[in-house]
């Protein structure tokens, strides 16, 4: 898949204005907010804002509370300052043994070897930050999609017509696949489909792919012994990431900020 597109990003300055954002009667500098977007990438820049602002703002608050409790900090050693305060302040519960095989228990479908899959595909190619020929390509596997269901037989010569996979040559075909053998946000949705040509176009960095699963062999679940470590791991993680977001958010309620509003989700913690 390596050779299907180019990794190749463009970034341009934003041309939109920045809120002015407030937190205890300090004011964000533009310069600070503008240099912490490129930490969050999303296409929509509203969100890019949102999320540069508001680790900002916790980070600021966190950085009060250091100095509130004494704890001496320069620019240099801020980092080791977050960790100590935190280390200070959050507290939680390792999972008990019963914790982790409950957690097995209810979420059989995590816990399975990697389905198998025989897939061919047709690549209509876009760069990533070209939305115009994104969705030309989008549009393209639609209708290459709905050729196919009047008559699948046609994949390998609209493989060999249409895409820009050096795949084209073999009819699109892609091989046998598992995981980590192609980028991952084609890898999550290949791994769902049923055999047949997919009813959507999958979207990638490199565009569009019309799929064609051919065989599928699906996981095999696996004995908690096997996965013990992985379960308890991801319970400790989400404990710490709980505990680290209830003690920021004390902090939020107890501020006065203005520009943004603060919203709390299990993945948009940075400090």
């Amino acid at each position: 898949m390596s050779s299907c597109g180019s990794h190749a990003h463009s970034h341009s300055e934003p041309s939109q204005s920045l809120p002015v954002v407030e937190v205890n009667g300090y004011t964000i500098s533009e310069e600070d907010l503008a240099n912490e977007l490129q930490y969050h990438p999303n296409r929509d820049f509203e969100v890019v804002v949102q999320q540069a602002s508001q680790t900002l703002v916790i980070r600021y608050l966190l950085l009060e509370e250091a100095k509130a409790k004494g704890i001496e900090f320069s620019s240099e050693n801020e980092e080791e300052v977050l960790q100590k305060l935190m280390a200070e302040n959050v507290s939680y519960d390792d999972p008990s043994e019963q914790d982790c095989i409950r957690y097995f228990n209810n979420n059989p479908e995590k816990f399975t070897t990697m389905p198998l899959i025989e897939a061919d595909h047709i690549l209509l190619a876009a760069a990533p930050d070209d939305i115009t020929s994104r969705e030309t390509a989008k549009n393209q596997a639609k209708n290459i999609i709905q050729e196919l269901k009047r008559d699948p037989m046609q994949f390998p010569s609209l493989a060999q017509q249409y895409s820009s996979c050096p795949s084209k040559e073999t009819g699109g075909n892609l091989g046998q696949l598992s995981k980590g053998q192609t980028v991952p946000e084609f890898e999550r949705q290949l791994m769902t489909l049923k055999t047949g040509i997919a009813e959507n176009p999958i979207e990638s960095r490199y565009g569009f792919h019309v799929v064609n699963i051919t065989r599928k062999i699906e996981g095999k679940p696996l004995e908690y012994s096997m996965v013990e470590d992985k379960v308890k791991g991801y319970l400790v993680h989400r404990s710490s990431h709980l505990a680290i977001q209830k003690y920021i958010q004390s902090l939020v309620e107890k501020a006065d900020i203005s520009g943004v509003e603060i919203r709390f989700a299990e993945e948009n913690i940075h400090i």
